[in-house]
């Protein structure tokens, strides 16, 4: 006979030991008397070999068997080295004596050499009355190794005696009677110092120590055991415990076991869990056991409550209570449950858990295969917080989830409403509470969901797509809908800004989650810009921005000055948070009009870009021309208040930072928020108007520094300009405006004048909002004496009352603490000219004169006087170049022409 059979054909045992295929070959003969012969009888599979034979005549058996298992592996995971064995069998063929032995020179397990082992057993196969003797020796990593038993049946009593087994100190002994179905009733004692030689035998790695007894007993026909255990520590694998205290009763052990007693331990580990403080006493209630008891979970406090049966291999558990504490979120048994376990998987039916103050529903079975719907209500997204530091959610969900297919790799379809949603990082992006709805399935390590996100305030997005968790995240999303600009209230508000109005939001985000690439656009109409310091105020904004390529490109920008113009812009913003935002944009101005509420009014129009990361120092540079602009000085200080000089002594480390922060040192020309360099050309038209002043300048300046503390190169110088104190007119001789740190001007005029035997001078400087005006004379005068002699001619001690009046009037109205009293000024605003003046020559001759530009390089002047025939019509022509080309015409008929040069140095 020849076979050849395949190993996966045979059991799962055999499988271990044998190679691919199985080769078998013997000789069988049959003698005239029906004696059967099967020899030689030979086996070979991969490590396995045997050989034998077998002679069986009539009830006549005699058997034998030798072979070698070349890999001791193929049996203990771990173990190398190789296992002779040998069998005989003699006697009847029904009740044989049978021999056994088994030898190993040297096996290593559990990092343990196992030498010399010697393993002999020989009895009588006969059901009626077994007999048989076992012996074991050899020795363990150095320790020697003894083990008997024998098994005797006397008076149809079977009874193992002589139970021994000793491996260096450990130690296992005990007597036990089998009845007719082999179930024991004895003691066995057991004493284990060290784990580690005694689990090597059984090719398995342990470590400590444990002793007890196990004691085999029936009751009311039913086989019991009772088991006393501790064990200081004990540890295999990755699973390890402390301070393990075992007592109790284990009923119908080899049917449907019902358990009572106690079990206690100070810790368990096992893989990631730590399990602390297991405390359980278990009860026995006729087929039932109950427990109660409790332990911390991965300092998770636990405690459960209930009972359970096992019959016909279904365990049944009904939870009577449960609880634990997960980092703060208290969870428990909302109504009493049950749970079925058959087959390797659990059954729950509604079984209803009571999470942070909301409800969690959990129905269905879990095993291998995973078929489970769980509902949930009102669960607080707070409880998010402990596990994820500065997440901050607030708000309540509540929805439904389906957990289906295999444990390994479940497929999870759910549907979530999240109300009052909010997360640290949407408040401190300005936005409110908003409600999200979402559904979508995760399967395979692909989560797919759509998704709504609304507020209060208008905010309405839609979208969804796909994000692939195995592996390197990656994304493929889609959302659009409207973001209003409120949600950037709070923190413009802080800057004195405010953004009314909302976009319409399209984006596609793809790729890797680490860097995703962003694409769609960005479009909205009617939003309103107001900048509250400066007093600018942009209304109807539109825009229109494309995203991709890793930047924001600004197609179109454009809005309405509220105060006259339009703004413009267009070009490129980084939408790398990392690189700081970087812009790249073109801005226009075109007939702005510019009015900052106090002093200054300018029409202007300019060409500006804006370059650099937004969020550090962006540059500002280019070119503003400046048309009309009017610089009025305050006719009248508020007299009720004053500046109060107020120190706070002894202040305390946190109002010091807090003053700090409020206050933050002045820049001196560079660094902080936008730097700048702008060249503001203004060749004529800038007027200063106020408190009798009434002067023209002109230049160009270049603004450098930083916004908050800009510092001007250059300055404008005056064109023409006088000072009129009742009726007295003075002409300056010259005068410059500047600026210094900051957007007010800064004043420096001078004018002079000869009043009888003295050369009075007159200078005004300081900010346009308050400048100081002084008045000095040659010989030296008091300025009382030097206003009076330049208003009157004539000393204060010759004034009349009313003349003294006058002056003092006069002098109110140069101070600042009077009220505006020149008819011309309003007759000029009213009228709209640029320049309208009263004045009266050395005899007394008094004349008015009109000033108006009909474009940025035509004057004309119309002057006319008390006497007939004095009046007259100016012309001043700009041709460029520092070339001014003069004419004028009288009513007497004369006429005259000039040509003048004028060149800034």
């Amino acid at each position: 006979v020849e076979a050849d059979v395949a190993a996966s054909a045979l059991s799962g045992a055999a499988q271990r030991v044998a190679g691919d295929r199985i080769a078998l070959t013997a000789t069988v003969a049959r003698d005239a008397d029906g004696a059967i012969a099967v020899s030689p009888l030979s086996l070979n599979s991969g490590p396995l070999a045997a050989e034998g034979s077998v002679e069986l005549a009539g009830e006549t058996l005699a058997a034998s068997l030798k072979g070698a298992l070349a890999d001791i592996g193929r049996l203990a995971t771990g173990a190398t080295g190789a296992i002779t064995f040998a069998v005989e069998a003699k006697g009847t063929a029904l009740a044989p004596d049978v021999t056994l032995s088994v030898a190993a020179d040297r096996i290593e397990a559990a990092n343990r050499a196992i030498t010399g082992l010697e393993l002999t057993a020989s009895g009588a196969v006969d059901p009626v009355s077994p007999a048989a003797r076992v012996t074991l020796k050899g020795e363990v990593a150095g320790h020697a190794l003894a083990g008997s038993a024998e098994l005797k049946t006397t008076g149809g009593r079977r009874v193992v005696d002589g139970l021994a087994l000793s491996l260096g100190r450990n130690r296992i002994a005990g007597a036990l009677v089998l009845d007719d179905a082999f179930v024991p009733d004895g003691t066995i004692d057991f004493a284990f110092p060290d784990l580690g030689p005694l689990a090597a035998l059984a090719f398995e790695t342990a470590e400590g120590e444990a002793e007890g007894t196990v004691r085999f007993f029936s009751k009311d026909g039913v086989p019991e055991l009772a088991i006393r255990a501790t064990a200081a520590a004990v540890a295999r694998g990755d699973i390890s415990a402390r301070d393990l205290a075992i007592g109790g009763t284990v009923s119908d052990w080899l049917g449907d076991p019902v358990v009572s007693g106690r079990v206690e331990a100070a810790s368990v580990k096992a893989g990631g869990a730590a399990i602390d403080g297991i405390d359980v006493k278990l009860t026995r209630a006729g087929e039932w056991t109950g427990f109660n008891g409790g332990a911390t979970v991965n300092g998770t406090p636990a405690r459960a409550a209930g009972r359970l049966k096992v019959e016909g291999g279904r365990t049944t558990v009904e939870l009577a209570s449960a609880s634990a504490t997960v980092s703060r979120i208290s969870a428990s048994l909302a109504r009493p449950g049950i749970v079925v376990v058959e087959g390797g998987s659990a059954m729950l039916g509604d079984l209803a858990l009571s999470v942070g103050g909301g409800s969690v529903t959990v129905s269905g079975t879990a095993g291998s295969d995973l078929a489970l719907d769980v509902r949930f209500s009102g669960l607080p997204a707070s409880m998010a917080n402990a596990f994820y530091a500065g997440l901050g959610a607030a708000g309540s969900l509540s929805g439904t989830a389906r957990v289906t297919g295999k444990a390994s790799r479940p497929t999870v379809g759910y549907r979530i409403d999240w109300t009052g949603a909010q997360t640290a990082q949407t408040r401190d992006a300005g936005f409110g509470a908003m409600l999200i709805r979402s559904t979508g399935t995760y399967a395979g390590d692909v989560l797919e969901f759509t998704a709504d996100v609304g507020d209060g305030s208008g905010l309405g997005m839609q979208g969804g797509g796909k994000v692939r968790l195995g592996g390197p995240a990656s994304l493929d999303l889609a959302v659009s809908g409207k973001v209003p600009f409120s949600f950037l209230t709070r923190r413009l508000a802080a800057q004195g800004l405010a953004l009314t109005g909302g976009a319409d939001v399209s984006l596609m985000v793809k790729g890797a989650a680490l860097a995703p690439i962003v694409a769609g656009s960005v479009r909205a109409s009617g939003g309103r810009f107001v900048d509250s310091g400066s007093g600018i105020a942009i209304t109807d904004l539109a825009a229109d921005i494309a995203v991709g390529g890793g930047r924001a490109t600004v197609r179109s920008l454009n809005g309405n000055l509220s105060t006259g113009g339009s703004v413009s812009a267009s070009g490129t913003v980084g939408i790398d948070a990392g690189s700081g935002f970087p812009a790249d944009l073109v801005l226009r101005i075109v007939d702005g009009r510019y009015t900052d509420g106090r002093i200054v009014t300018a029409t202007l129009d300019g060409d500006l870009t804006l370059k650099g990361p937004l969020v550090s120092a962006p540059a500002l540079a280019g070119t503003v021309n400046l048309g009309r602009t009017v610089i009025t000085i305050p006719e009248r200080l508020p007299g009720s208040l004053a500046t109060l000089g107020i120190q706070h002594r002894n202040a305390s480390k946190a109002v010091i930072s807090q003053q700090e922060a409020l206050s933050p040192a002045a820049a001196g020309g560079g660094g902080g928020g936008l730097n700048l360099d702008v060249t503001v050309n203004a060749p004529q038209q800038i007027f200063v108007q106020g408190r009798g002043l009434d002067a023209e300048l002109g230049g160009t300046l270049r603004l450098t520094g930083s916004a908050a503390a800009p510092q001007a190169v250059g300055r404008f110088t005056m064109r023409r300009g006088r000072l009129s104190l009742l009726g007295r007119r003075l002409d300056f001789t010259s005068g410059t405006l500047g600026f210094s740190g900051s957007l007010v001007p800064y004043l420096d005029l001078a004018a002079a004048a000869t009043v009888s035997d003295s050369t009075v001078s007159i200078l005004v400087t300081g900010p346009a909002t308050d400048p100081k005006f002084s008045f000095s004379s040659m010989p030296s005068l008091p300025e009382d004496e030097v206003l009076a002699r330049l208003v009157f001619g004539r000393s204060m001690s010759k004034l009349s009352p009313l003349q003294i009046a006058q002056l003092a009037e006069a002098a109110a109205q140069i101070a600042g603490v009077g009220g505006p009293t020149s008819l011309i000024e309003t007759l000029r605003s009213k009228t709209g000219i640029d320049d309208l003046d009263v004045k009266t020559d050395a005899e007394g001759n008094a004349a008015v004169s009109a000033g108006k530009y009909l474009n940025d390089r035509t004057y004309v002047t119309i002057e006319k006087g008390e006497k007939a025939g004095s009046g007259k019509a100016t012309i001043d022509l700009d041709v460029g170049r520092g070339v001014k080309l003069r004419g004028e015409a009288g009513e007497d008929g004369k006429a005259k022409g000039g040509i003048f040069f004028e060149k800034e140095y």
